[in-house]
């Protein structure tokens, strides 16, 4: 049976596959995998330090690639994308709960192949194991689905949120091999996507990557997770309190707009008025244009709390500081 369910999330290039390479070795010596930045030393004091391996066997699940050689007719359409992620939870569901291997009846055109693939990753399903999914998860509403699994059948659940800047995010993808680098535009839309929650365990690996003390804290999150399971909840209660929190979140944001335009108007009249380059009209209007888009930008980073605000805090003072910033 399932122990528990880990998600290991994050945007491109946050040493998500390190750390899954890193736990593949750990939960299962056997495996050589070439990890030449990783001191034997640290490795070995992690070893002594923690009992998971002697306990569980794991299965791990990629999105990519389950995904991989259809990727691009998936992903290009985001209705198909999320169909797929459905059926793939709804299978994981059936299995971790009724221990069941039936191919559910889709239209979808690579259902067959995807689902072989997830059977063939699930090889442990009569013992106990943990079960490792790997990917962005952007939406909090993608990990919600697999607590939800967890909450059902009352097994462990943790989200591993890996997270650096952009500008790390940048130069990683540039290290990598060529067939694994994504382009800059996509890291850009995931990371403006991308939305936190207060459950995510938050890993930064912005100036030290993965460190020991990394490790040691998410096998401990890990272990803590399997000896306390997910207790079952009422999902009709749940989905109310989920809908009333998105509400909230909808009126802090349109709060926080109204009183962003108002600073723009004011801001836009300032900088028409003292500088001369804007006498040109098309000039007014495309600076204008770039001004909205970073309002933009700047309510996606509140809503995804990569900006996080106190009720007392100048939300003009803080925007025209992120219009100066030369990243933004």
């Amino acid at each position: 049976m399932t122990k528990c369910i880990v998600l290991i999330c994050g945007p491109p290039a946050c040493l998500k596959s390190t750390l899954v390479q890193i736990l593949q070795l750990i939960l299962n010596h056997d495996q050589i995998l070439k990890l030449e930045y990783l001191c034997i030393k640290k490795l070995s004091e992690i070893l002594l330090k923690k009992r998971l391996e002697n306990k569980f066997q794991y299965n791990y699940l990629s999105f990519d690639n389950l995904s991989s050689g259809y990727e691009n007719e998936i992903i290009e359409n985001e209705l198909n994308w999320k169909s797929y992620r459905s059926l793939i939870a709804d299978e994981i569901e059936k299995i971790i709960l009724y221990n069941t291997q039936i191919k559910s009846s889709t239209n979808l055109k690579y259902s067959s192949q995807i689902l072989d693939r997830l059977y063939q990753s699930l090889k442990y399903r009569d013992n106990e194991n943990i079960l490792i999914i790997e990917d962005n998860f952007y939406y909090s509403s993608m990990r919600h689905r697999y607590h939800q699994i967890a909450q059902r059948a009352q097994i462990g659940f943790v989200s591993i949120h890996l997270y650096s800047n952009i500008s790390t995010a940048y130069q990683r993808n540039e290290n990598r091999d060529i067939s694994k680098r994504v382009s800059n535009s996509s890291i850009e839309n995931i990371y403006l996507k991308y939305e936190l929650s207060h459950d995510d365990f938050l890993i930064n690996t912005t100036d030290q990557g993965l460190t020991t003390e990394h490790l040691h804290r998410i096998l401990q999150r890990i272990e803590q997770a399997c000896n306390e399971p997910e207790q079952q909840i009422n999902m009709i209660d749940e989905e109310q309190r989920r809908i009333a929190t998105e509400i909230n979140q909808q009126n802090m944001i349109y709060q926080i707009d109204q009183r962003l335009r108002k600073f723009i108007s004011k801001y836009l009249k300032e900088q028409f008025s003292k500088n001369d380059k804007f006498q040109i009209v098309n000039e007014k209007k495309l600076y204008a244009e770039m001004i909205n888009n970073k309002k933009q930008k700047f309510l996606e980073l509140i809503k995804q709390r990569f900006i996080l605000l106190n009720d007392n805090e100048d939300i003009e003072k803080i925007f025209e500081q992120f219009l100066h910033e030369k990243n933004n």
